[in-house]
């Protein structure tokens, strides 16, 4: 059976969440309510799509003891996935949530040296595999060339799957601005620094949206400007959605279940805009959970019911 979206995730990570009371230097952190979930951009979007009830394969990179508890940890929470093994350790990133300044502290570890015979196995296996869409999510880490992901968006395309991707810095640029994408996730920043020039805007940003668009390379831009919503570019122009007034307990993951909930609006039927409406209400149940729990079903159902900001 084909699964519908597959993901590409080359630098997963065991994110580590805690809470504590306060952060004080060079003295002890007691941290408490401690989570670890399996983590990563493209893992994060297979997670958020089969929570909201869809099929979703992921392809990921993995090494090393660590690499074998991430496995455990998919595992555990009925994912199955193609592990191209590598001899790096997998990485573990860290949020602890100050609770007296309501401060949150990331540490996102760097990633294991993948070689380039790593790599194209990686390729290999997207070659074959089947689907309709292959979502490239995360970073690349060390080792991989800039284009590792046109590679993969050569491949996919290849094999008649879309493309959704979601990454930043050289990566981006070269899919960005040389490959063939259906879908393009980024963040206004991001935006700013795939283009050169700052976003100042949402006039500036709409304009130099549609400059991508009717560049030919992406289809569908899709931008989170955190409070200030989200943007949708298409070939029919632009759609702004304001954000969903919420209590934010955690940004950790939403913008990987805002991408997530996007495609699974595109998946189940819906259009850009109703798809559009998917992503900000996922995003936002994501932003109610501490840490690394991302987005559940029936918050998403309940955002997807409430009248807009």
């Amino acid at each position: 059976m084909m699964n519908p979206v597959i993901t590409y995730t080359p630098n997963p990570a065991i994110d580590v969440w805690a809470q504590c009371e306060r952060v004080i230097l060079t003295e002890k952190t007691r941290i408490e309510h401690v989570r670890t979930d399996p983590g990563g951009g493209g893992i994060n979007v297979t997670r958020v799509l089969i929570e909201l009830g869809l099929d979703s394969l992921p392809i990921y990179l993995a090494g090393g003891a660590t690499g074998t508890l991430f496995q455990t940890m998919l595992e555990q929470r009925g994912i199955k996935g193609l592990c191209i093994p590598i001899a790096g350790d997998t990485r573990i990133s860290e949020v602890v949530f100050e609770t007296q300044h309501a401060h949150e502290y990331r540490f996102v570890a760097d990633g294991p040296i993948v070689t380039l015979s790593e790599a194209d196995q990686a390729l290999a296996t997207i070659a074959q595999t089947r689907g309709d869409w292959l979502v490239a999510s995360g970073s690349l880490p060390r080792g991989l060339p800039d284009d590792h992901y046109l590679r993969v968006a050569q491949l996919a395309h290849s094999n008649n799957m879309k493309v959704a991707l979601d990454c930043s810095g050289a990566a981006l640029k070269s899919a960005g601005l040389e490959g063939q994408l259906d879908l393009l996730k980024i963040s206004k920043r991001e935006l700013s620094e795939l283009v050169d020039q700052p976003v100042d805007d949402v006039d500036q940003l709409s304009k130099i949206a549609m400059q991508l668009i009717n560049s030919g390379r992406i289809k569908r831009l899709l931008v989170s400007m955190g409070p200030d919503g989200a943007c949708l570019a298409d070939q029919d122009g632009i759609t702004l959605v304001p954000a969903q007034k919420i209590n934010i307990k955690s940004t950790v993951g939403a913008g990987d279940s805002f991408l997530g909930g996007f495609l699974y609006g595109l998946v189940t039927g819906a259009d850009d805009k109703q798809a559009l409406a998917m992503a900000i209400a996922a995003g936002s149940a994501a932003c109610l959970r501490p840490g690394t729990q991302l987005v559940s079903k029936d918050e998403f159902d309940a955002f997807q019911q409430a009248p807009s900001a």
